[in-house]
């Protein structure tokens, strides 16, 4: 166990994660893709929200709109950023794994609540709390500003528990609201990323532009 912890460099490792992170959103134009997702989670929990409000409480119809976003979204990712995305850096098979296991869990607990047949549906504001975990996990990872959208969606769990009837609302509405600014400030970084001047190749031209000087002075 000591030699694990002296053999783990905590800060060079975090730091190649975030280099590999910004990479990843200029490459794959994360800004766009963020962005996209979030208006087709809005759009299909809006479609539940209304179907709630009408008094539709059917166990098929729901899970079958949940999987047509689920399809949505990743048509929507390789439309935007191009097949084998998850393998061109770490910290996007790192995102994958963390955001299905959201999913998983967010089923299971839909499920649950189905399965124990309380006429409350708690599992939606649980969603928000799995919201919460999943972009702490991102913050540990990565930057610790992924800790705003995790507070926002600590305090959306408990407006959707003090409003039940507008829980699709509330949580669509709040994960909208949480992608376009985690997009907009990825797709600010990968412009800032762009336009910089390349430090090593710089670094590179000065030495080779010495030996030039030098040789022009000798043929003086």
């Amino acid at each position: 166990m000591r030699r694990m912890r002296e053999s783990v460099h905590l800060p060079g490792w975090k730091q190649r994660m975030l280099l590999g992170w910004r990479e990843s959103a200029q490459r794959d134009r994360w800004g766009p893709v963020l962005v996209a997702i979030g208006w087709i989670h809005l759009s299909f929990f809006i479609i539940c929200q209304w179907l709630y409000s009408l008094g539709d409480r059917s166990p098929i119809r729901f899970p079958a709109l949940w999987l047509g976003e689920l399809v949505c979204v990743a048509a929507a990712i390789r439309m935007i950023a191009g097949s084998g995305w998850t393998k061109r850096s770490p910290i996007a098979g790192f995102a994958v794994r963390v955001w299905c296991t959201f999913l998983i869990l967010s089923f299971n607990v839909a499920s649950l609540n189905t399965l124990t047949g309380f006429g409350v549906d708690w599992f939606k504001p649980v969603w928000a709390t799995l919201s919460t975990f999943g972009f702490a996990s991102m913050a540990y990872i990565t930057t610790p500003w992924f800790f705003v959208p995790a507070v926002q969606m600590y305090f959306t769990g408990l407006l959707m528990a003090s409003l039940p009837q507008y829980n699709y609302l509330i949580y669509g509405l709040s994960w909208w609201l949480a992608l376009h600014l985690i997009g907009a400030t990825v797709h600010r970084l990968a412009h800032v990323q762009k336009d910089a001047p390349d430090t090593n190749e710089s670094q590179e031209a000065e030495p080779r532009a010495k030996p030039r000087r030098d040789i022009a002075v000798r043929l003086r």
